[in-house]
């Protein structure tokens, strides 16, 4: 059982796993997580350039949490572990003392939980501080805001069909930062490019297989009625959460099963 999991051992793993990442990418993260800031900084030097008074929603400040998202969860796992495939840096890796469960573990925490938790904090205080820099400015992402978005009225009616999107943000969160992640470990060079091709791959197996089965790509009220009959508010939210979670379920064990497997066999 100790050659799988040590508490002790694991405990010094995940600190020196930890300090690595904080090493090689607490800059970039302190720089997304100001992005706010940036933005709005940007927008006073183009109102001063332009001559036009500073637009509180632009479509630039607006962006930023997009931005902000896809810079993070292509780049954080390449430039934390993208070094275990190249040879030098791979075998100092491989030869620490630590099991594959154990490396597999701290790379989740690190990915699912402390990253995005960070992170969350951080770009909720820029946000804060913008907010109090252009009085009347909304803010696109406050801690306020988080406080109410744990559920939303998914049919708006208010018939009490909710919808758990801080679950569904954080598990998509999850799920795409481990791709790019799992591609980290599988290819030596182009890491972030090669993963992106394979998603476009899979992308288009999906939609031919979804042709062949339905006939069509886009679902609709009618398309669903036609194939799944008619339901009410109940039996749809019951539909997507079952259904959600059956995908993120699959898609989890897969990502995590390939992460563990690679670890485990590969070779510098």
């Amino acid at each position: 059982m100790k050659e799988i999991f040590d508490f002790k051992r694991f405990g010094k793993y995940f600190s020196y796993d930890l300090n690595r990442a904080v090493t090689r990418y607490g800059l970039t993260a302190l720089i997304i997580g100001l992005m706010p800031i940036l933005f709005l900084l940007f927008g006073f030097v183009f109102s001063f350039i332009f001559g036009k008074e500073f637009a509180q929603s632009s479509s630039l400040y607006q962006f930023w949490p997009v931005a902000a998202f896809l810079i993070l969860v292509m780049s954080f796992g390449p430039r934390v572990w993208g070094g275990v495939t190249d040879r030098k840096q791979g075998t100092e890796w491989i030869a620490l003392p630590a099991s594959a469960f154990e490396k597999t573990l701290s790379l989740l925490l690190i990915t699912c939980v402390v990253l995005p938790a960070c992170m969350l904090a951080l770009l909720c205080l820029g946000n804060w501080l913008v907010s109090l820099s252009v009085p009347g400015i909304d803010p696109f992402l406050s801690f306020d805001k988080l406080l109410h978005i744990n559920h939303l009225d998914i049919f708006a009616d208010g018939d009490g069909s909710f919808f758990n999107v801080g679950l569904i943000l954080w598990l998509n969160w999850c799920e795409n930062i481990l791709i790019f992640t799992l591609g980290a470990f599988c290819f030596k060079r182009n890491k972030v490019g090669k993963t992106i091709l394979c998603l476009i791959g899979l992308g288009i197996l999906l939609s031919t297989a979804m042709m062949l089965i339905f006939h069509t790509t886009n679902f609709d009220n009618e398309s669903f009625t036609h194939f799944f009959g008619d339901f009410d508010a109940a039996r749809a939210q019951t539909w997507i959460n079952v259904t959600l979670n059956a995908i993120y379920g699959v898609v989890f064990v897969l990502l995590i099963g390939g992460i563990y497997a690679r670890i485990k066999t590969i070779k510098a």
